[in-house]
């Protein structure tokens, strides 16, 4: 069995300590800037490491309490699965213990233990009343059933049983998914004399490898993992759920701002509109309305943005809806991932929600069949939101990407929509494509509409050529794509092909007033021989407009009644007398001119050269100088 690692954090009011109790649990300071010493609070996060009764080893984050960095605390607890909080005895919870329990909800962590410290300031009936307080504050957050330990960082007291209740609690947290392509958000970036930027980072999904290529993001600069750390020891991995210090080759302090995520390449999308469904919280008494500007909180980024309410005006206390939140910087984004917005000033907790999707436009409001689709990503199960993303053919590897899953699962989805018999599968130069049945089936049923209507419209063209076909239609797959699913859609006979062109699957019967033209048209050719009259001239003698001629000129050369050779227009009967006439004339003679092939056909040099012409690029005759030899 793979081996689980966790990320463990605090929160709750400034000055309850949350720093004591780690350093009790793990034997180490996390303030380690002089100001945090010297004022005795946590400025920025700090991180430590312990091994639990178990011999399990976590890791552990120490958020600042106060408000004035919230975050930074946000930052820290993004990645944790685990949460201590914990609130001092003598004070009961406070305003940041509060925006601390709202962030944690709004962030979706569930899992943790309540714990009341510094027991050793109050007496045994004040610790009872201040249980049943706590209990109370509580009762409606997501730590209403949540173990409650009772400790003092500074005399020990109930430390070792907290280490006992987090081991038990441990098996309930849900663990990283190792196996996906790496993602660790930093949050601190720093220089090393001799070694050069360092990164650290809690690894939100993957294992991160000595030598590996890695890229940082949104800033999309690529680097090498030159070294790697593990709670201060070189490793030659690291496991999603560790804390991990990254040495970057080739990249300076000031390219990798606090904030970035460190990345495997091509792995995930970064941008500056993000599909999310939000939730407000109750707690504020405030409305956000559309187009109000927000920080926005994901992972350690902080960004600015508005927020674009798709489904209402304004989104009120304790309700949710779908939105868009437009950043003024892009950020990297998951589906699933969970984020916090705060008031642009003063700044405070107001709403969170999560990322359905990483979106290239800004969509228009209160549209039903938009709303519809976010409401699919936000409460679909994976097969339903697979079969969505497979609207149009795409190889594993792409599904890979865009659902950051190993290839492995993407596979077991894969495999389960075929079951179901809800796949169509194709291949394209010996690479499997993958849509849905639905998808392909309303993809073959559009192009056939789509024929036949041109077809009705157009009735001499019999067909849309396929690049026209393709334009039309919007598609922006690739061209290999594009044939292969004509050509599937050929083969179960839903149209036909004639050299460029898709026709609908039978010729339909031409209006009368068309056939007496073309008969019109066709008649005169007959007529003329070898000798064609002008189009134009005897397009107007047939009552058809001089635009529409050429139309009906094509329409004659597909339908085998015309040739075009050399730039005139023949009756392919013509052309075909005219054939056996020279073949027999160069059995007799050997050779011909264009001066004898006047005399033979009784035509002028305006018909004789374009005729001759056409008769070598089909074989009959081969040029040598000025006269003409069988081929």
């Amino acid at each position: 069995m793979e081996k689980r690692h966790y990320l463990i954090g605090t929160a709750g009011h400034v000055d309850h300590g949350k720093t004591e109790l780690i350093r009790a649990l793990s034997g180490m300071n996390t303030d380690r800037l002089k100001e945090e010493q010297q004022r005795g609070i946590s400025i920025e996060l700090g991180f430590a490491h312990a091994v639990l009764p178990s011999g399990r080893e976590i890791g552990i984050v120490d958020v600042p309490g106060h408000e004035r960095f919230v975050r930074q605390m946000l930052a820290g607890a993004a990645g944790m699965d685990i949460v201590l909080l914990v609130i001092a005895a003598d004070e009961g919870t406070m305003p940041q213990t509060r925006e601390h329990l709202d962030i944690l909800t709004l962030l979706g962590i569930e899992c943790g233990i309540v714990v009341l410290n510094k027991i050793d300031l109050v007496d045994e009936e004040w610790l009872e009343l201040m249980k049943e307080e706590v209990r109370e504050d509580l009762k409606d957050s997501v730590f209403a059933g949540s173990p409650l330990c009772c400790v003092s960082a500074q005399t020990g007291e109930g430390i070792a049983d907290l280490k006992e209740e987090i081991d038990r609690i441990l098996d309930e947290a849900v663990s990283k998914n190792s196996n996906g392509p790496v993602r660790l958000p930093l949050d601190r970036v720093f220089s090393i004399q001799g070694f050069g930027t360092v990164a650290t980072g809690t690894l939100y999904s993957g294992t991160l490898k000595l030598g590996q290529d890695v890229v940082i993001e949104p800033v999309h600069r690529t680097s090498k993992v030159r070294s790697l750390q593990v709670h201060g020891l070189k490793v030659e991995q690291a496991v999603a759920g560790q804390r991990v210090a990254v040495n970057l080759a080739g990249l300076e302090v000031a390219e990798v701002a606090k904030g970035a995520v460190l990345a495997t390449p091509g792995s995930f999308s970064a941008g500056t509109i993000l599909d999310t469904k939000v939730q407000a919280l109750a707690s504020t008494g405030k409305s956000i309305v559309q187009r109000q500007r927000l920080r926005f909180h994901l992972g350690t980024a902080e960004v600015l943005g508005r927020i674009h309410l798709l489904d209402r005006d304004e989104l009120n206390p304790g309700d949710e809806g779908y939105a868009q939140i437009l950043l003024e910087s892009p950020v990297l984004a998951a589906a699933g991932d969970r984020f916090v917005l705060r008031f642009y000033s003063p700044a405070r907790t107001i709403a969170g929600g999560k990322v359905l999707a990483v979106s290239q436009y800004k969509h228009k409001r209160y549209k039903d069949a938009e709303l519809s689709r976010l409401r699919l990503m936000d409460q679909g199960n994976p097969l339903d939101l697979l079969e969505r993303e497979l609207n149009e053919p795409r190889t594993s590897a792409d599904l890979s990407v865009r659902f950051h899953l190993a290839p492995a699962e993407i596979g077991d989805l894969l495999e389960s929509l075929r079951e179901q018999e809800r796949l169509e599968e194709s291949e394209v130069n010996g690479q499997a494509l993958y849509w849905s049945k639905a998808a392909a089936s309303a993809w073959h049923t559009l192009l056939t509409e789509t024929v036949d209507r041109y077809v009705s419209s157009f009735p001499l063209r019999r067909g849309m050529g396929r690049e026209e076909l393709k334009t039309r239609l919007g598609v922006t797959w690739n061209h290999l794509i594009w044939q292969s699913i004509l050509e599937e859609g050929a083969a179960q006979g839903l149209y036909r092909f004639s050299g460029g062109k898709v026709l609908p699957r039978e010729d339909t019967p031409l209006p009368v007033e068309l056939e007496r033209r073309l008969a019109c048209l066709s008649g005169r050719w007959l007529k003329a021989g070898l000798a064609p009259p002008d189009l134009e001239s005897a397009a107007e003698a047939c009552e058809i407009r001089p635009q529409d001629a050429a139309e009906y000129a094509q329409f004659l050369c597909e339908s085998g009644k015309w040739t075009l050779a050399n730039g005139v227009y023949f009756a392919t009967a013509a052309l075909e007398e005219a054939e056996t006439t020279l073949t027999k004339h160069l059995k007799e003679h050997s050779e011909v001119s264009v001066g004898e092939v006047r005399e033979l056909w009784q035509i002028s040099r305006k018909y004789a050269v374009p005729l001759l012409e056409y008769f070598d690029q089909k074989h009959v005759t081969r040029r040598q100088g000025d006269k003409r030899t069988a081929y």
